[in-house]
């Protein structure tokens, strides 16, 4: 056994590289089986981060393949955050093209050029949630369209292959938003979940169904509906994870403000009846589309995903038999079910290896990993989460997980305590897990602790503490922050003089939060793509989110209104209490952002000039919301860490 070098915190020699990190495949998505094939979306960092459709054949795991052109990416801008955009359809995929909004086939037996079959619109920004209609050429997709000096439109739409002009028409409108829409297994009926302003979907949401009538014939057929119908309206009620039975029968996950945990129901000719009675979460927030976190299994099971703090769950639930349910694998994450060719393919990932794809014999239950697998071994650097909770000062719990430093080359001298390092997700309606993150490793294995955490209004923890964020916004989440930190101060886990945080988007309203609010806590953060103005945010922001901050803080946005003193929209933004800010920061912005476009960021950098206040900046020009691009990515995390050290110190 190698000896380990005494060597201060801050100071060790990570054994994991900063540009590995980035450069390593993305974890896979979507998998799905053709034949004697996997398939899978994957994110190509050395290729600007375009998302493309991988293949490995069964007898030959290691031989993965790319059969997406060069020229094409697998993604939609429809709500601006996109998700799953692309079906099979017989032997090709159709997917959404993120350059030009346009749907094209693709063989998938050869690899073939993509066809459009959309035409050019440049009012179409793209589709979405795409399904097949049982039997028939036409799909049907989410899609949105940009309406000249008013609100983009966002509907249901039919795709009609079999017709040479107007291959686009709608069906369903009317509403906000639209997202889920699903077909029963003998194409006669349509649901979807729809939800208005200011709510998003978490808060409250409907489910439509009508019947769905192809008229024509041959090449000249056409898709309506009858008979529409509202099948769940409740106040404070919120679906996802909507999906037909074989016998068409309709199942989602549910939470109200009387069912606090997202369970499954079963709805069959408007009669509803609960499946699942877990303290967990079966259902999840609705931030993209084509979540799936459940799939029947011989017309008589349901397996689905369930989330708690411990991690996710897979359970095999007996349809037939109201209560019967199975524990079948518990994992620190897996992501989307899918069922084909009699298996179950999902994307798990463990807390101390690669997330890989995972396949599930449902007749005994057996799995194996196939694909998209890194190495056979976890690995050996890396540092255990540990599930963490605290009280906070106004009577809550506040949760998250705590890494403690490790490297197997190096040891800290006796009697001293690590800096911290305040990871906080984005969403704010969103949450971290156990799973295994090279980022998290590799500020562990330099010689930070590392706190995730999941505020309040993180989802995973029930209805009631993901709405405890409402109307205070920028409070509690700030709140939290500060008391795990007091928390770890006092069981004597880190340094109190070096504590620093870090998050983007809403992540990054909670560092400038935190820092304005709680100055003396910290010595440096960390902005990615934050928001230092919400009264700059309500003005230039997109459609999907351009309602949520009058929920989240507890205020209608009112041009006139939020320029008062008093209104919560100048009290709760970082930007209006910069004299409080004694701590540097460090700030990165991609200049094609969106969602926080880049005038938010500017705005607080060009006070940070004008006041003095030590600080760097870093905007990249060909980045969106999120960074995609490998040498983006690998450039802002060693501007960051040389910060962080700067200020401990260190050589």
């Amino acid at each position: 056994m190698q000896k380990k070098t005494t060597a201060p915190y801050g100071e060790w020699q990570s054994p994991v590289s900063i540009v590995d990190i980035f450069r390593q495949p993305a974890s896979p998505s979507y998998p799905f089986r053709w034949r004697d094939s996997l398939f899978w979306l994957q994110s190509l960092p050395d290729e600007g981060g375009r998302v493309a459709l991988m293949q490995c054949n069964e007898l030959d795991v290691s031989n993965i393949k790319c059969i997406t052109p060069k020229n094409f990416n697998i993604r939609s801008r429809v709500h601006e955050y996109g998700g799953r955009c692309f079906c099979v359809q017989g032997d090709e995929i159709v997917f959404n093209n993120f350059a030009d909004g346009r749907l094209y086939r693709q063989s998938l037996a050869s690899g073939s050029a993509p066809v459009a079959i959309t035409s050019e619109d440049d009012d179409c920004v793209g589709f979405a949630d795409i399904k097949t209609i049982v039997g028939k050429s036409q799909l049907v997709a989410v899609t949105e369209r940009v309406v000249e000096n008013r609100e983009n439109r966002n509907s249901l739409v039919v795709i009609d292959q079999g017709r040479s002009t107007d291959t686009v028409y709608e069906i369903v409108a009317g509403s906000d938003f639209y997202a889920c829409p699903v077909v029963s297994p003998r194409g006669d009926k349509l649901a979807w979940f729809e939800w208005d302003h200011p709510g998003m979907p978490w808060d409250q949401t409907r489910v439509g169904q009508c019947r769905l009538i192809i008229n024509g014939q041959n090449k000249d057929e056409y898709a309506t509906i009858s008979d529409k119908e509202v099948v769940v309206d409740a106040p404070n009620c919120a679906v996802s994870q909507l999906g037909y039975l074989a016998d068409g029968s309709l199942v989602y996950a549910r939470d109200s403000d009387h069912d606090n945990w997202s369970n499954l129901y079963l709805n069959l000719d408007n009669k509803e009846s609960r499946l699942t009675h877990l303290e967990a979460e079966f259902g999840q927030a609705h931030w993209v589309f084509g979540q799936c976190r459940w799939v029947e299994v011989k017309n008589q099971f349901v397996y689905a995903i369930a989330t708690a703090h411990e991690g996710d769950a897979l359970y095999r639930i007996n349809i037939r038999e109201p209560g019967e349910i199975e524990l079948v694998l518990s994992e620190a994450s897996i992501v989307h079910l899918n069922y084909t060719e009699g298996k179950i393919q999902c994307v798990v990932s463990p807390d101390n290896h690669d997330a890989g794809i995972l396949e599930i014999d449902p007749n005994d239950n057996s799995f194996r990993h196939i694909g998209h697998r890194q190495s056979d071994k976890p690995y050996e650097h890396c540092c255990k989460p540990i599930a963490f909770s605290c009280d906070t000062r106004d009577g809550e719990k506040t949760y998250g997980y705590l890494y403690r430093p490790y490297n197997p080359l190096f040891s800290a001298p006796e009697n001293t305590r690590p800096p911290l390092i305040v990871m906080v997700h984005g969403g704010p309606t969103s949450r971290t897990d156990k799973a295994y993150q090279p980022l998290k490793q590799y500020f562990a294995s330099v010689g930070f602790a590392v706190l995730d955490i999941n505020h309040r209004g993180s989802t995973g923890y029930g209805r009631a503490y993901r709405q405890r964020l409402l109307g205070r916004w920028g409070e509690v989440d700030a709140l939290d922050i500060a008391d795990a930190i007091d928390y770890l101060i006092k069981e004597d886990e880190v340094d109190k003089d070096f504590v620093f945080i870090r998050g983007g988007s809403a992540g990054g309203y909670a560092v400038l939060r935190a820092l304005t609010e709680y100055p003396d806590v910290f010595a440096g953060g960390a902005c990615y793509y934050g928001i230092g103005n919400l009264i700059t945010l309500s003005e230039i922001t997109h459609k999907f989110e351009s309602r949520y901050t009058d929920m989240l803080i507890g205020e209608p946005y009112s041009r006139e209104q939020s320029q008062q003193p008093t209104s919560r929209y100048r009290t709760r933004s970082p930007i209006f209490h910069m004299d409080k800010l004694t701590a540097p920061i460090i700030l990165f912005q991609g200049l094609l952002d969106k969602v926080v476009p880049p005038e938010v960021t500017k705005e607080v950098v060009q006070l940070l000039e004008s006041r003095k206040i030590p600080h760097q900046y870093q905007e990249y020009g060909d980045e969106g919301h999120g960074f995609r691009n490998a040498a983006n990515r690998v450039d802002s995390l060693e501007r960051e860490t040389r910060f962080f050290i700067d200020i401990l110190g260190k050589p």
